[in-house]
């Protein structure tokens, strides 16, 4: 049976991880080598010729593509198509190629099959959000048993395996979101008594108010363009600040008339005067969750930080004032994926998962109002159907009066908000609607509505006339997004599916197998790729041109076994040796675009033959990202990685004897 995984779809990063022989198994990600926190960056960068890079790759575009690199798709889930390079992207297929990323590197690291999973959302999600990510995990390949509160999954990585009992608060705040749930444990009973913040808070705002400012020091308009290239800069100061008093910043800014650098040094104090309306927002959301649960500070027993965020510490000390000191028990960055790991070992029946596990019994609550649309005395107003934090599954049935002489049908329209207070349409928005027919003219209607809440917290909506039994009903998502999702109801259609969309991955996630081959005579084909790495160092490197017009190059291929790509003979010219790895022998579209960026690596030495590693590599990474190479890029990291080759070699070896290229 294929594994269970749980994973944390983050708006800025995300976590995966399988429960495996009782132990939470967190899944590394090979981009990111021996480094910590969250392993998956929830970027996706496409570019103009349909191809894409996700995950660590991607982000680094948000430098050299910033117009067709996406992060923080969490924030749009649920809403239309994207228009990135004339072509449309729906979010859920954006969020769909972040899961199959993950999917990919869970099977490659566990050698099984992953069909399944737990996907965590926030608990201020509404149905229409988690629909999409349901779909999003359909459109991945994933058959999804269940959408955990995120919250709630961190609640469940620090309770578990204490015996402990009593008031959890758990502060999530994120890149994107804040979810704040008050949790009442007692011997494996998980009851979420409130739950409250808003979707769109997070570490992202404070990146971007502190992007907003180093661009202000430098005197650079806040372009989109502008704020996407210091970004990430932004990040990593937000980072160094919640460890360090002071930070220093370095970036370069491509303007219409050229580049610009943005550098400079930010200290902590600075930083917390331009989050402050972020942290007050925070605040405010923090005390409105204890009033929805009608608690004073004082009878929260815990407090636990979960989310990048919440490391800040302008955020843990406003926690600290408003609550109490917050606990150390959790893991910041991996709670809520260890807490979906750990629903997915229960859902699965894992058969070495500890008993401490298996008692675990979940009670989640809606975090907002579900209302009806009606009317009374001829003014509308919503009818709350289901309040907000409310335990689910939940079901409520109410009958309504259509007595308009030759009325013959009736509109049914569902709302979520906070409608508390006689509040009306205003405090909410409007998930759904549809139409019951068949009413009878000329005498009263009843009109029985249901609402019903599964236990992934989605909504379907039915309603029918008690004299006649015509029904009909609504799953909520499915027909308030402006695009209708793919039809995945038949394990083939998924197959299907998971086929057409691994294709649109970057070049390196395709099998080699599968790749289409391109014939050639001899060495032949090699001097083309040589040809293409003179070409992207004439548009990109600066350097003496007319270096290639007085040297030419003589390719062979190694004889012995060595493991290195390539290396090259250093002479001096006129005529430079390159030995190519056997590895390279055969043409292919994958042999092709590697040779390239190992080419290029090759001629920054012929080049530059006083540079070192510590400059070369740097610049030819700087040089694929420009030229679109950059795929291949990571592939030789991957490869290099994994021992298979070495990334150069200064030491001859092999017999010249090959092609001289012009």
């Amino acid at each position: 049976m294929s594994v269970i995984m749980g994973i944390d779809l983050g708006t800025g990063s995300s976590a995966c991880a399988v429960m495996d022989k009782g132990a939470v198994r967190h899944i590394p990600s090979p981009e990111n080598g021996a480094a910590t926190g969250k392993q998956f960056p929830s970027a996706v960068s496409f570019f103009a010729d349909g191809g894409c890079l996700i995950g660590r790759a991607a982000l680094e575009q948000l430098v050299y593509n910033p117009a067709g690199t996406v992060r923080g798709i969490k924030r749009r889930m649920g809403d239309g198509p994207i228009e990135i390079f004339g072509r449309s992207y729906r979010p859920q297929f954006i969020s769909a190629l972040l899961l199959m990323r993950m999917k990919v590197d869970a099977e490659k690291h566990l050698g099984k099959k992953v069909r399944r999973a737990v996907i965590t959302v926030p608990a201020s999600f509404d149905d229409i959000q988690r629909q999409a990510t349901k779909e999003a995990g359909m459109i991945a390949g994933l058959d999804v048993l269940r959408l955990l509160p995120e919250p709630v999954a961190a609640a469940m990585a620090y309770g578990a395996g204490r015996a402990w009992q009593g008031r959890l608060l758990v502060f999530d705040m994120g890149a994107g979101t804040l979810d704040i749930s008050i949790v009442e444990i007692d011997s494996g009973l998980y009851e979420v008594v409130a739950t409250s913040g808003p979707a769109d808070l997070g570490g992202m705002d404070m990146d971007s108010a502190l992007a907003g400012w180093m661009l202000g020091q430098a005197g650079v308009e806040p372009t989109d363009q502008a704020l996407a290239q210091v970004s990430s800069a932004a990040e990593d100061l937000k980072v160094a600040l919640s460890s360090g008093e002071t930070a220093a910043y370095d970036q370069a800014v491509d303007l219409k008339d050229g580049r610009k650098r943005v550098a400079g040094t930010v200290d902590r104090g600075t930083f917390d005067d331009l989050v402050r309306d972020i942290t007050e927002r925070a605040a405010g959301a923090l005390e409105q969750t204890l009033r929805q649960a009608g608690l004073s500070a004082e009878q929260i027993d815990r407090v636990v930080l979960v989310g990048g965020a919440a490391r800040t510490p302008c955020i843990r000390s406003m926690v600290a004032s408003v609550l109490k000191e917050p606990e150390s028990g959790a893991d910041p960055d991996l709670a809520v994926a260890t807490g979906a790991a750990i629903e997915a070992g229960i859902l699965a029946n894992e058969k070495d998962l500890p008993a401490v596990y298996g008692g675990i019994t979940l009670l989640n609550v809606t975090p907002l109002d579900l209302a009806e649309r009606a009317r009374e005395r001829g003014v509308e107003k919503p009818v709350v159907m289901i309040p907000k934090n409310t335990a689910y599954p939940a079901e409520h049935t109410q009958a309504f009066y259509v007595n308009k002489m030759m009325q013959t049908e009736v509109g049914i329209d569902v709302w979520q908000g906070d409608f508390s207070g006689g509040r009306g349409f205003e405090s909410g928005v409007k998930i759904g609607a549809f139409v019951l027919s068949g009413l009878r003219p000329g005498r009263t209607n009843r009109v029985e509505v249901t609402y019903r809440i599964d236990s992934d917290g989605i909504l379907e909506v039915s309603a029918r006339e008690a004299g006649t039994g015509t029904s009909e009903n609504l799953v909520i998502g499915r027909t308030a997004d402006a695009s209708p999702p793919p039809a995945l109801g038949a394990a083939e259609e998924m197959e299907r599916h998971e086929e057409e969309y691994r294709d649109t991955l970057s070049p390196y996630e395709i099998p080699v197998e599968r790749q289409p081959p391109r014939r050639g005579g001899g060495m032949s084909w090699m001097c083309e790729c040589l040809s293409a790495a003179k070409d992207i160092l004439r548009q990109h490197h600066a350097f003496d041109q007319s270096f290639f017009d007085r040297s030419s190059f003589e390719l062979f291929m190694q004889t012995d076994r060595r493991y290195a790509y390539a290396y090259i003979h250093l002479t001096g010219g006129p005529v430079y040796q390159i030995g190519i790895h056997a590895a390279y022998s055969e043409d292919t579209l994958e042999n092709r675009r590697s040779l390239v960026v190992t080419l290029v690596h090759e001629l920054l030495h012929a080049v530059h033959p006083d540079w070192g590693h510590n400059r070369i590599n740097p610049e030819e990474r700087r040089l694929a990202n420009l030229a679109g190479f950059f795929d291949a890029y990571v592939e030789h990291d991957l490869m290099f990685l994994s021992g298979r080759m070495s990334a150069c070699s200064s030491q001859p070896g092999g017999m010249p004897g090959g092609v001289l290229c012009p």
